[in-house]
């Protein structure tokens, strides 16, 4: 907030988990603020767009890219998946409309991988279910879809996707190399799609 506070331009917010917040995407580019944090949730997402605007610092945001959701996927919360999946898509239509005014990206989730020491936590169903949702909001938002392309940027590459995963889930630093630049073309996109609104 603080950093956004004293931004003198437009900035692109960098929102979500430890995936996004360990890409150090924003490095080298002052027009880009970090806001991502580890364990985040969809609805944390929601409450920074909304302290943001509470704050009356919504003006000198550009354009927001948002890549969370497998946190929101853990077992613990229980296996009434179709709930899960409601909330989920409740709370993605409100971040969608609470930025209906700026440019938004919202990545699909980074499928974790077969085998890893943290795999089991999370449901791979409800992943893909979040998956399918981010999808069909594509007229929405800019969908990117982070998972299908980092699978192949690492297949480009001739690595296997586990290559990509320090733990089955959390992305090591030889998938950052795939993960990280893409994640840059995402931003490259929101930011072109800012410039534009403010040309017309």
């Amino acid at each position: 907030m603080a950093q956004l506070n004293r931004s003198r331009e437009s900035s692109i917010l960098l929102l979500g988990d430890s995936l996004v917040a360990t890409s150090q995407a924003q490095i080298n580019t002052p027009d880009v603020i970090m806001g991502a944090v580890g364990r985040s949730r969809i609805a944390d997402v929601l409450a920074i767009a909304s302290r943001v605007k509470s704050n009356g610092l919504w003006d000198k945001v550009g354009g927001i890219v948002v890549g969370v959701g497998i946190n929101d996927a853990e077992w613990r919360e229980g296996d009434d998946l179709q709930s899960r999946t409601i909330y989920f898509r409740s709370v993605l239509d409100a971040i969608i409309r609470a930025s209906l005014d700026i440019p938004l990206a919202i990545l699909t989730i980074t499928e974790p991988d077969r085998v890893g020491v943290h795999v089991d936590r999370f449901s791979r169903d409800l992943i893909e279910r979040q998956n399918h949702e981010i999808r069909a909001v594509a007229s929405r938002a800019i969908v990117f879809d982070m998972d299908a392309k980092f699978r192949a940027s690492m297949a480009k590459a001739g690595l296997e996707t586990s290559v990509g995963f320090s733990d089955g889930v959390h992305i090591s630093e030889i998938g950052y190399r795939h993960w990280r630049p893409l994640l840059v073309e995402c931003i490259e996109a929101v930011r072109a799609k800012s410039q534009q609104r403010a040309n017309v």
